[in-house]
């Protein structure tokens, strides 16, 4: 029997991807190491020397930044403008995000739950108008929510927020949810039915417990999207001002520093995604842990 020798050296295919990943990667680091090269320099060494590493470096930017950050808002009614500083919208943000992301995801995994594990025809209505709202642009949808909250007194409330925007993440999460609980066998419910459990009881005594990192993933998805949402707030819960929101308003007011200058305006950018990268970074192993190619692994 002849032994075929193993041929040496690394395959064209090994480069191709070696390539792609290098190619990949910088796309994602190429403008964050630029951006933070950009608000350590002054206004004068960004113009002229954008690419260059100018010394001294200029971290009083960001402490510029720490103490200038405000947004003045109008509230409906209100006789004077109100001026929030960045602990106000750190602690509204954290609101905002934990309390739209808690009703979204709870909303979500009872909903998915309904549909995935009986047979009734609305089951399948609520299916295909998931399909359909996934393909149909959230900005036409803006007139009407808007009509409607101020319609029921909800318009510029926390509670109408989360309300409305329950849905935030999309159908997406509402897919892999009902995903999940079809993977179940029948023999398992149908198990605790016989010992007297109720349908809510096999759902939270049951399943829940067997889908806790598909359920922990998602909710820290929809926290991260939360919390980086400006458009939300700006649009439904004008008069509270997120971080994000925030950051639009402070960047692109041209009477202030960071709207005037571009080393400040990205001081900005990273000075408040430090919150954020922290929660990322406590929980990133159990993230990624649980994030596969073809979804989410229990």
């Amino acid at each position: 029997m002849v032994k075929r020798e193993k041929k040496s050296g690394i395959s064209p295919f090994a480069i191709i991807v070696f390539v792609l990943l290098i190619v990949y990667t910088a796309t994602f680091l190429v403008p964050l190491i630029w951006g933070v090269n950009i608000s350590l320099k002054t206004d004068n060494n960004a113009e002229l020397h954008p690419f260059g590493l100018n010394l001294p470096l200029m971290f009083k930017n960001y402490g510029t930044v720490f103490k200038e950050f405000s947004v003045t808002v109008y509230p409906a009614g209100a006789i004077e403008p109100q001026v929030y500083y960045m602990e106000n919208m750190l602690w509204f943000t954290l609101v905002y995000a934990v309390a739209c992301s808690f009703v979204n995801i709870a909303v979500t995994c009872l909903v998915a739950y309904v549909t995935a594990r009986f047979n009734f025809r609305i089951c399948r209505i609520i299916d295909a108008v998931v399909i359909v709202a996934m393909i149909l642009p959230i900005v036409g949808s803006m007139p009407s929510e808007l009509r409607i909250m101020r319609a029921l007194g909800m318009y510029d409330t926390l509670w109408g927020m989360m309300i409305m925007k329950a849905n935030f993440v999309g159908g997406t999460t509402f897919l892999i949810f009902n995903v999940a609980f079809k993977g179940f066998p029948k023999d398992f419910e149908e198990a605790a039915q016989i010992d007297g459990a109720s349908n809510f009881t096999v759902m939270m005594k049951i399943m829940m417990p067997m889908i806790k990192t598909t359920f922990s993933t998602m909710w820290l998805l929809s926290f991260i999207g939360f919390w980086n949402d400006y458009q939300t707030p700006l649009l439904y819960f004008p008069s509270k001002p997120t971080l994000s929101y925030g950051l639009y308003s402070y960047t692109t007011d041209t009477t202030s520093g960071a709207g005037t200058s571009t080393p400040l305006a990205l001081a900005t950018c990273y000075l408040l995604m430090i919150p954020i990268l922290v929660v990322f970074l406590f929980t990133s192993e159990k993230l990624i842990g649980n994030v596969s190619v073809g979804g989410l692994k229990e």
